[in-house]
């Protein structure tokens, strides 16, 4: 689907330049306070978030952008049955990333990265999600590079947490990188 100007609804300028770079599309960015519900499912989390972000587009901007589009990702911890998921940015904030890895002390440390887009177009606020998911591990924290809980996964088959990795090695294999690629899939369907 032809799409010209997209919006993408963030406040967080690492993801901004992941998803510019990861695409190859150039997306205009902005914060807007959006109430983030709380689930576990970053589906559920996404789809109201898109909903939301075109309920507050100005005329203005509903006639220069086509759509609008959320980023939400989730780390989910199978020893604690799929939490912190979604609310891994609050978790984050409260525990650090060594206290994180400490919730899981004595049990498996195998957790999901998703990340799920959702794009709200603005002709007919239909949003449509793309997800991508990948295995890790954690571990204790190790590189500098990247944002947010990035120190602590390890891709399954990687001896490099994403905050090891440069952005070029990072972006060829992250959740993110996933579901971009099924967006810009979507995208250049005719």
């Amino acid at each position: 689907m032809k799409l010209g100007k997209i919006l993408l609804i963030t406040g967080n300028p690492g993801k901004a330049q992941e998803l510019c770079s990861a695409s190859g599309l150039s997306l205009d960015h902005r914060g807007i306070d959006l109430v983030e519900i709380q689930s576990l499912s970053a589906l559920e989390i996404g789809h109201h978030k898109a909903l939301e972000a075109l309920s507050k587009l100005s005329d203005a901007d509903r006639s220069t952008y086509d759509a609008v589009l959320t980023d939400d990702t989730s780390l989910a911890f199978k020893a604690l049955n799929g939490f912190p998921g979604s609310l891994i940015k609050y978790c984050l904030e409260a525990l650090g990333t060594e206290g994180l890895v400490r919730l899981v002390e004595g049990q498996a440390k195998i957790a999901t990265a998703s990340c799920c887009l959702s794009l709200g177009l603005t002709a007919t606020n239909e949003v449509v999600q793309f997800e991508g998911r990948l295995q890790g591990s954690l571990k204790q924290p190790a590189g500098t590079e990247g944002f947010g809980w990035d120190p602590i996964f390890f891709p399954i088959g990687s001896s490099q947490s994403f905050a090891q990795m440069s952005a070029e090695a990072k972006q060829q294999i992250s959740h993110r990188a996933l579901a971009v690629q099924k967006l810009v899939d979507w995208l250049e369907q005719p």
